[in-house]
């Protein structure tokens, strides 16, 4: 007993430093994460419940970080959305302003035809891109019900370059 005493509170002792050494390591990662380190990893040798532990939190982090990476690819897809509306609506606004100045100075009666012929159109693009905006919230968030059904894709090949053919022969 006198020998065996010193060696078994010598083996606590070392056990437990080891076991503080593992909390504090965890303590100091919580504190990087915390901060908003979140590429920081807390590595804990062995398998005990520290290991364990710092998986999990690990696990949390990288989780944490790809919400943060899918939240940041979300406003920049918006911002790039906003900027591409406010073209595609500007164009065909500006027109609509144009022709409308064009014929208030206007007295030619065909002319005249003419250019309300192009407002029309023009008008029409701007109801349908403004429809589509007020879609795309829906879209996006499941409102809308899906109807799957077949398509014959030479058909719709043709429909296309059909609309788009006078472009391409330009």
């Amino acid at each position: 007993t006198f020998y065996m005493f010193p060696i078994t509170i010598g083996f606590a002792a070392w056990f437990a430093y080891k076991q503080i050494k593992k909390f504090n390591a965890i303590k100091e990662g919580v504190k990087q994460i915390k901060a908003g380190d979140f590429h920081h990893r807390i590595e804990i040798d062995g398998k005990g419940e520290f290991a364990i532990l710092s998986n999990h939190i690990n696990s949390i982090t990288d989780g944490l970080n790809t919400a943060v990476e899918r939240e940041l690819k979300s406003e920049r897809m918006k911002t790039e959305l906003i900027t591409n509306v406010s073209h595609d609506i500007r164009t065909p606004l500006t027109s609509i302003i144009t022709y409308v100045d064009l014929l208030k100075k206007e007295r030619d009666p065909l002319k005249v035809e003419e250019y309300v012929e192009v407002l029309d159109q023009k008008s029409q693009r701007l109801k349908l891109l403004t429809d589509d905006l007020f879609e795309a919230p829906k879209a996006s968030s499941g409102t809308i019900p899906v109807h799957l059904e077949r398509i014959d894709i030479l058909s719709l090949l043709t429909q296309g370059l059909g609309e788009v053919n006078a472009k391409i022969e330009a």
